[in-house]
C-alpha cells in the first residue's frame, strides 16, 4: 500500500541571535584557565598528600614492627632475666643457708676464744699473784732477819709492779697494803749503805796521816822501860781481859793510834755490810772517842774526821721499825677465798654382760 508522503509544515527561519562582545569570551577563558589550574593544583595538592600520608602509613608499620621486634627482644631479655633471677635466688637461698652455719661456726668460734682468753687471764693473774706473793715474803724475810732495808724496798717496788699488770679488781686492796708498807719501809729505812761504805773507806785512807796529840809524843811512848816496868807490863798482858765494844782506852803506844782508828773503820765496815746497826755504832763510836782522846782535836782534819762520823752516826735509823707481813697475809686469803670448787665427776653407769 502506498503511503502518502507527510508533508512537513513549513518552518519559519530562526531569528538571528544577537552577537556576544568580545570581551566576555575572554573572561570567561581566564575563569576556566584558573578554574583549571586550581583544580590542577588541588590534584596534585591532593596527590601530594596521598603520597605523603602513604609514606607515613609505611613509616609508622616499620615503626611498629620495629617496636613490635624491640617487644619480642625485650620479652626474650625478660624470660631470660626472670631464669637469672630465679638461678640467683636459688643461690642466695643456698647462700643464705651456708652463712647460717657459718653464723653459728663463728659464734661457737667466739665461745671457744672467750673461754680461752678467760683461761689465759686466769693463768696470766696466777703466775702475777705468784710472783707478787713471793716479792712480798723475800722483802719482809730480808727485813726480819737481816734488816736489810734496801734489799726489802727493792721487792715491795717489784710486787707492786706486779700486782699493778693484775687484771682481776679484787686484788687492788693488796696493792694499797703493800705501797703503806713499802712506804713505812722507805721512812725508817737508813741511807744507802754504799754511800756509808765509801766515806768510811775514805776515812781509812785518812787515817794514817791524822795527827796524834801533843801531849802524848811517840818519843816519849818508845822510851825504852825498866826491867820491873817490862815484867809488870808483860803479866798484866796475860790476865787483862777487854771488850772490843766496851769505851776506848788509851793506849799505850800512841803510835798504834792510827792503826787502832783504821780497825774501828773497818769494823764498822764490816758490820755494816752485815747490817749489824748496833756493832756498826759501836764501832764508830769507838773511833769517834779516840780521835777525841790521841789525835790533835784542833787539827782540821781531824775535825773533818769527827764531823763525818757524827753525821754517819745521826743518819742511822731515820724513823721507827714498820710492821711488814700485813699484805702479804691479804693475798693469800683473797687467793685462797677466789680458788674456785674443782667440778663434780661425771657419774658413769657401767652394766656387766651376764
Amino acid at each position: 500500500m502506498i503511503e502518502d508522503p507527510i508533508e512537513e509544515p513549513a518552518t519559519e527561519p530562526a531569528p538571528r541571535k544577537p552577537r556576544r562582545a568580545p570581551g566576555l569570551a575572554a573572561v570567561a577563558v581566564v575563569v576556566a584557565i584558573v578554574a583549571l589550574v586550581v583544580a590542577a593544583w588541588s590534584v596534585w595538592r591532593l596527590q601530594h598528600f596521598t603520597h605523603a600520608e602513604e609514606a607515613a602509613r609505611k613509616q609508622d608499620a616499620a615503626t611498629i614492627a620495629n617496636l613490635q621486634n624491640q617487644l619480642a627482644v625485650g620479652n626474650q631479655q625478660a624470660q631470660a632475666g626472670n631464669h637469672r633471677i630465679g638461678n640467683l635466688e636459688s643461690s642466695l637461698d643456698d647462700l643464705r643457708t651456708s652463712t647460717q652455719g657459718l653464723g653459728r661456726r663463728i659464734a661457737n668460734l667466739e665461745t671457744a676464744i672467750t673461754n680461752l682468753s678467760g683461761q689465759q687471764q686466769s693463768s696470766h693473774d696466777t703466775m702475777l699473784l705468784n710472783d707478787a706473793e713471793m716479792l712480798l715474803r723475800a722483802g719482809q724475810q730480808r727485813y726480819d732477819l737481816f734488816h736489810d732495808s734496801d734489799g726489802a724496798l727493792k721487792a715491795y717496788s717489784q710486787a707492786i709492779e706486779v700486782l699493778a699488770q693484775v687484771q682481776n679488781p679484787a686484788y687492788a686492796p693488796v696493792r694499797a697494803s703493800a705501797t703503806t708498807e713499802r712506804d713505812a719501809l722507805a721512812a725508817a729505812a737508813p741511807p744507802s749503805r754504799q754511800a756509808a761504805l765509801d766515806a768510811l773507806s775514805r776515812l781509812r785512807g785518812k787515817a794514817a796521816s791524822l795527827p796524834l796529840a801533843e801531849g802524848r809524843p811517840a818519843a816519849a811512848a818508845s822510851a825504852k822501860p825498866g826491867l820491873w816496868s817490862r815484867i809488870g807490863r808483860a803479866f798484866s798482858g796475860i790476865v787483862r781481859v777487854t771488850h772490843d765494844n766496851g769505851p776506848t782506852t788509851l793506849l799505850p803506844d800512841a803510835r798504834f793510834a792510827p792503826q787502832a782508828l783504821a780497825l774501828d773503820l773497818a769494823q764498822a765496815q764490816e758490820s755494816l755490810l752485815a747490817l749489824d746497826d748496833a756493832g756498826y755504832r759501836n764501832a764508830l763510836q769507838r773511833a769517834d772517842d779516840l780521835l777525841a782522846a790521841q789525835f790533835d782535836a784542833r787539827d782540821a782534819a781531824v775535825k773533818s774526821a769527827r764531823d763525818q762520823i757524827a753525821n754517819l752516826l745521826s743518819q742511822r735509823a731515820a724513823g721507827p721499825a714498820p710492821q711488814l707481813g700485813g699484805a702479804l697475809a691479804q693475798l693469800q686469803s683473797l687467793r685462797a677465798s677466789q680458788v674456785p670448787a674443782p667440778p663434780a665427776p661425771a657419774s658413769t653407769t657401767s652394766g656387766a654382760k651376764p
